[in-house]
């Protein structure tokens, strides 16, 4: 292991080495039934040191060293002080309700660089006036025995790419080790000796260890931590005054100031249609409203999480003389984005229609029947909820009778318990103990973009294609532990564009081979519509359309006025089958929750009457997709899918296995 000296240029990313010196342990807030009382946060049954805790600590000795680096003088710049605000975003003994700034350090999960075993420690609680054991006061804890742990930190800005800037670099590096330096210890039980560690923050990897003695740990952290402060000094010394005050510090929330688009306005005749595959590298949390202390998860990745990546992707790529085509490349029209929706095998998955139905009682096996909407089929049951997939070459066939027309389900969400520490008390906080449900590590997802033809030059949008990236998305994702996927940017095949040309979006797969050539999108054995002017539109994700005067909107009639404002007129048949879900999420600027959407749910199916001119105008809007918020990905819709004119399908039931496109990781929480 080297150190680091002012003469070696430091980069955006670093590693936090933890050297524990004493049995420790992470606590999750629960146990085991009739086992321990107190079990430990694990990985793939490995003890490790969770993002959110390395932040917390270094967060609060960060603020201690800053401002013991500052003058002690009230009036006195608070350089340091501001910087290591604008690093973690937030102080820790801030006042409730204060407005948080953007976090620029990012911290993944401590793990073993060796094997360290986990055994269960045994308390009790004396009576101070009988000198004896407590009734019903015996404890069983788990503990992981000393070791070392390493992990990596991040600097990052306001968009999520590393920091370019060499003096914030240098600074954030010094600010880091020293905090490091200044933690004692991590876990709880730490009043009773446990979480003794040494935590060294610097550019150097450490490499994996054998099983050492806790002698050797002492002499070993001891070592290293006397080579990083002789780093420091050094370091410090090269940190000039202008540098220092130059340091970034937090900027006001500002108000977003609406104003004349800069560029060329986009048209849809043209572009290019690409697909984004996702795979999650680890458990993501896609925005959803909490309930209680459940910070829940929706079961596929809306556009909007995806949009701001995407574009700085496109940013990063732009030239000088188109640069006002990159920048509004949103709001101009440039790119739009669909929501990122399961896949299984090859087969993309739609929100199933509510049209559908199924059997009251369904069979135990992996078979399910799914019904359309026609007379026979009464007194089946709604399907509510779960996507449905279709496999050009049937089921997976690995269990007796399953080589089915494609699958049908609901991607598990993943649940693990967390709980806030108050960095006072050492103790959970009040009203902390949290229930995070994210979508599972190695799961597929895919989405389909378009980029207008003024933004593929401006951006050379095609040297970007082919190459696989590493994202962060989703709800907490700069806690370590959720929110990286690996993405890769590609056009889409030629299956993908006949779908497109004749259901108006990408990903949908005909059900025979006979389907795509038919006239009206029927395949054989299917019913054919009365009437060649009536249509059935699918909507594959939440559409916004916004009433006629102040109310909710989402009705049929806003529906309809959403289409005659792109130009089409089309007139609602029969009776609708639509859901609505309230729609919300968090405003940055104000530090709270924006006004409520009602939108129409992905699933709904309305049937239309619309010309031949009109039914091909929808045929082109579906890839883009109708109502508020299209760019992010609301508003998608497939027309005259021959799922909705199908008697009856057979599929397989999704399970775990045909989600996650790897081997699931074993023991603890990941199971």
């Amino acid at each position: 292991m080297t150190t680091d000296s002012p003469t070696t240029s430091l980069t955006a990313s670093g590693h936090v080495t933890i050297v524990f010196t004493s049995d420790w342990g992470v606590s999750t807030g629960v146990g085991h039934a009739g086992r321990t009382h107190s079990t430990i946060e694990r990985s793939n049954n490995k003890p490790v040191v969770r993002g959110t805790v390395i932040t917390g600590v270094l967060r609060e000795q960060a603020m201690l060293a800053a401002k013991a680096l500052d003058w002690p003088e009230e009036k006195s710049p608070k350089k340091w002080t501001n910087f290591a605000l604008w690093l973690f975003g937030q102080d820790p003994d801030s006042e409730p309700g204060s407005t948080p700034h953007p976090r620029h350090v990012l911290f993944t999960d401590a793990t073993p660089a060796s094997k360290i075993p986990i055994h269960d420690t045994v308390s009790l609680s004396i009576d101070p006036k009988t000198g004896t054991a407590r009734d019903q006061f015996l404890r069983f804890t788990e503990r992981a025995a000393a070791g070392i742990l390493t992990g990596t930190f991040t600097l990052i800005d306001e968009a999520g790419a590393e920091t370019p800037e060499q003096e914030t670099i240098e600074a954030a590096h010094f600010l880091l080790g020293v905090a490091g330096l200044m933690v004692r210890g991590i876990g709880s039980g730490r009043s009773g000796g446990d979480g003794e560690c040494t935590v060294l923050v610097s550019g150097d990897k450490l490499e994996a260890r054998n099983a050492q003695s806790t002698s050797e740990l002492v002499a070993f952290a001891s070592s290293r931590a006397q080579a990083l402060r002789t780093s420091l000094k050094k370091l410090a010394q090269s940190l000039k005054p202008d540098a220092v005050s130059a340091l970034p510090a937090p900027q006001r929330s500002t108000q977003h100031q609406v104003g004349t688009i800069d560029g060329p306005a986009a048209q849809h005749s043209g572009g290019h249609h690409l697909v984004l595959d996702l795979t999650l590298n680890s458990p993501i949390v896609s925005y959803e409203v909490p309930f209680s202390n459940e910070i829940r998860s929706l079961d596929f990745l809306r556009g909007t999480v995806l949009l701001p990546w995407l574009h700085r992707l496109v940013s990063s790529n732009k030239r000088g003389d188109k640069e006002a085509v990159v920048t509004n490349a949103v709001t101009g029209g440039h790119l739009f984005v669909s929501d990122a929706l399961p896949v299984i095998s090859v087969a993309e998955g739609f929100p199933v229609p509510l049209t559908l139905k199924t059997d009251k009682t369904l069979p135990s096996d992996s078979l399910i029947t799914l019904y359309g909407n026609f007379p026979e089929n009464k007194g089946k049951l709604p399907v509510r909820g779960g996507y449905v997939f279709f496999g050009p070459k049937g089921g997976d066939g690995k269990e007796p009778g399953t080589k089915t027309q494609g699958w049908y389900g609901k991607p598990p969400l993943r649940g693990r318990q967390t709980t806030a520490i108050n960095h006072e008390t050492g103790a959970a906080s009040k009203g902390q103990l949290v229930l995070v449900e994210a979508l599972p590590e190695g799961m597929c997802m895919r989405a389909h973009i378009w980029v207008s033809d003024e933004l593929w030059k401006a951006a050379s949008v095609s040297d970007l294609l082919g190459k696989t990236r590493e994202a962060r998305l989703g709800s907490r994702k700069l806690t370590g532990t959720f929110g990286s996927a690996t993405c890769t940017l590609r056009e889409e095949t030629a299956a993908e564009r006949e779908a497109r040309i004749h259901f108006g979006n990408a990903g949908s797969a005909q059900l025979t081979s006979a389907a795509s050539s038919s006239a009206d999108g029927t395949a054989p054995g299917v019913k054919t519509p009365a009437s060649s002017s009536d249509v059935y539109l699918w909507f594959t994700s939440d559409v916004i359309a916004r009433s006629a005067g102040l109310g909710a909107g989402g009705t049929v009639d806003d529906l309809i006025r959403a289409f005659e404002r792109e130009g089409i007129a089309v007139e609602a048949v029969g009776t609708p089958s639509i859901r609505h879900r309230r729609v919300d999420s968090w405003s940055p600027a104000d530090n709270g929750p924006r006004a409520s959407r009602l939108a129409i749910q992905a699933g709904s199916v309305i049937k239309v009457s619309a010309s031949k001119a009109d039914r091909d105008k929808l045929l082109k809007l579906a890839p883009f997709g109708v109502g508020e918020l299209t760019a992010q990905g609301y508003g998608r819709f497939v027309v005259a899918h021959p799922l909705l004119n199908i008697r009856s399908i057979e599929v397989t039931k999704a399970k775990l296995k045909h989600f996650v496109c790897k081997e699931a990781p074993e023991g603890g929480e990941d199971q």
